[in-house]
């Protein structure tokens, strides 16, 4: 169970690199809008997974690869933001919960539709 620390840590780190991403990151090759939809703390603070996702014309796999290479910006400008002990290392992931959900929310209305009892059976 996460502590209420943690949580307030991971709320407010999401939003520090959210803001980062948005407004100091200049990257040309990046043509996408970027969310960080979660970001998870270690509970020594060392290190921290960052959730991704993307819409745009730039593929989010390619997203994703520009901005770990942008990791080591984003954390400097991270430990200006948010006042740590330690600023964490930055893991950045694709998120693909939503692609996820889609493909079981599919495969949920298909076995409703081919379980349906027959109206005729009645």
């Amino acid at each position: 169970m996460k502590s209420v620390r943690l949580e307030r840590i991971n709320s407010e780190l999401q939003k520090a690199i959210s803001n980062i991403i948005d407004n100091d990151l200049r990257d040309p090759q990046i043509n996408a809008i970027i969310s960080v939809t979660q970001v998870s703390v270690t509970p020594d603070l060392a290190y921290a997974k960052v959730y991704l996702t993307s819409i745009g014309k730039t593929q989010p796999e390619e997203v994703v690869n520009r901005i770990k290479g942008a990791g080591g910006f984003i954390r400097g400008q991270l430990s200006k933001k948010v006042k740590l002990r330690i600023t964490p290392r930055l893991e950045f992931i694709l998120d693909t919960s939503e692609e996820y959900s889609n493909k079981i929310e599919n495969i949920l209305k298909n076995i409703k539709y081919t379980t349906a009892p027959d109206e005729s059976e009645k």
